[in-house]
């Protein structure tokens, strides 16, 4: 009877060194998308926070002067037409006045009625990109001295870093949004 050598089916000390290899670089460029894709989808995620917070208060603040009566800070004369300010005040009707001021030392869009006061949007740096001062977040156009025609808004925000995780780095420029709005009164004028 002959003996015949069983031989040995398993896998050699190279080739696990090579299989581990592969599977290492895998699993890293596994790691390295993910952390890409976890960096695109938190700039996409506060951009568009950002975006639709300031975009609501825009409309707001539109509706606002829509159906308002009355409008400030006015003119210092009856022959200039134009005011920048950091401020906007509103008769609601039945002399109810709001005021909309941006605070430059917090950095917030602050909404003021009678005593009381509240941030109506916070990130409010009104420093546009490439600018090194800040732009007036107000420009109320007058008709004859006195009656409002049109309000232009023009907010520059900025990303709300308390909402931000540890793990982010990149840095979200600031969004300029824009918009105007005309008294109904002055519309059908």
């Amino acid at each position: 009877m002959k003996r015949t050598r069983r031989r040995r089916t398993g896998f050699s000390v190279p080739e696990l060194m090579i299989a581990l290899l592969i599977s290492a670089m895998l699993l890293l460029a596994t790691m390295i998308a993910l952390g890409a894709s976890f960096h695109a989808f938190q700039s996409t995620t506060r951009t568009v926070s950002t975006t639709v917070s300031g975009r609501i208060i825009i409309e707001r603040i539109q509706a606002m002067v829509r159906s308002g009566t009355d409008f400030g800070p006015l003119p210092a004369s009856p022959l200039d037409s134009v005011v920048a300010s950091n401020a906007i005040e509103i008769d609601m009707g039945d002399n109810h006045w709001i005021t909309l001021r941006w605070d430059e030392s917090t950095a917030a869009l602050m909404w003021e009625d009678g005593p009381d006061s509240w941030p109506l949007l916070e990130g409010v740096t009104q420093i546009p990109p490439g600018a090194d001062s800040p732009v007036p977040p107000f420009t109320l156009e007058f008709k004859d001295g006195r009656w409002l025609h049109r309000a232009f808004i023009d907010l520059v925000v900025e990303h709300d870093d308390a909402q931000d995780i540890q793990v982010e780095a990149d840095e979200i420029s600031p969004l300029r949004l824009i918009g105007s709005a005309m008294p109904r009164l002055a519309a059908w004028d």
